[in-house]
Parts: structure tokens; C-alpha cells; sequence
């Protein structure tokens, strides 16, 4: 993994580091957060959702701990660059999706458990106005990912 940083590093310095395309940086934007909408739909939700966030905070966490590891302090500041930006989109629409989804879950739960014969109540206007707002928000987050991440990490490869 040093090696691959590096070689990127070297890249952005020499103004040759190619941005992702568009449809890899949508798919990594959105990939954690359309399972835990999915998940909303379900009973599983109740404990898919929660085991989202730990595997989503684990890998991120992994992620910026091995930036600190290979580059010292400075590997924050490479961190921030890679994956604070998006981070800052990404990250708060995962919540707000979460915590939406794991109500209308442990409200499907609570149906199953109890032995209800009901059908489930269908989502309101206020959750998909929400899960719109998220779905706008993720795709300008992909495109940050695009267009303004590989500037910003080539402005900064010189620091290591």
C-alpha cells in the first residue's frame, strides 16, 4: 500500500494522476448508503443497519490510521485531502439515511415479533423527500471525488 501511495504521490506532483470515472466514484458514494435504504424496507434493517456503521466506521478508520502509519503526522493531512471532503457529504447523509431506516426497521421488527397480521405501513413523503435530498447529495459528492480531490491531493503531494 506505501508503494501504491507513492507512486500516486509522484503522479499528482507530475500533474499525470488521472481522477476516477464518474460511474466508480458514484458507486462508491453510494454503495453503503443505498444498502441501508434497502435495509429500511426490511426487518433485517434492525440489525443490518447497525452492522453498516461498524463495518463503514471500521474500514474509514482503517483507512486513515494506515495514511498515519505509512506517512507519519502528515498521513492525517493526506487523509483529510482523500477522504475528508467527501467525507463531509457522505458521511451525514449515511446517518441521516440510518437513522430513518432503522426506525421504519425496528417498526417492521416490532410488527413480526408481536405476530402482527397487518401490512406495514409504506414510507411517508417526508422519507423520500429526505432519501432525494441524499441521492442529490451523494451524486454532487461524487463529483467532488471527480473533479476536486485529485487538485486538491496533487497540492499537497509535495509535503511528503
Amino acid at each position: 500500500m506505501s508503494t501504491y501511495l507513492q507512486t500516486y504521490l509522484e503522479m499528482a506532483r507530475n500533474g499525470k494522476a488521472s481522477s476516477p470515472a464518474l460511474a466508480a466514484a458514484l458507486w462508491t458514494a453510494v454503495r453503503w448508503p443505498l444498502l441501508t435504504l434497502l435495509l429500511s424496507f426490511t426487518a433485517l434493517g434492525a440489525v443490518g443497519i447497525p452492522a453498516i456503521f461498524v463495518v463503514r466506521g471500521f474500514l474509514l478508520s482503517f483507512a486513515v490510521s494506515s495514511f498515519v502509519r505509512i506517512f507519519g503526522g502528515a498521513g492525517a493531512i493526506l487523509a483529510f485531502f482523500a477522504f475528508g471532503f467527501t467525507g463531509l457529504i457522505s458521511l451525514p447523509v449515511l446517518f441521516l439515511l440510518g437513522v430513518q431506516g432503522l426506525i421504519a426497521a425496528m417498526a417492521l421488527a416490532g410488527r413480526v415479533l408481536v405476530g402482527g397480521k397487518s401490512y406495514p405501513s409504506h414510507p411517508n413523503r417526508a422519507f423520500w423527500v429526505r432519501s432525494g435530498l441524499c441521492a442529490a447529495a451523494l451524486a454532487f459528492s461524487a463529483a467532488l471525488e471527480c473533479w476536486a480531490v485529485p487538485a486538491l491531493l496533487a497540492s499537497v503531494a509535495d509535503l511528503f
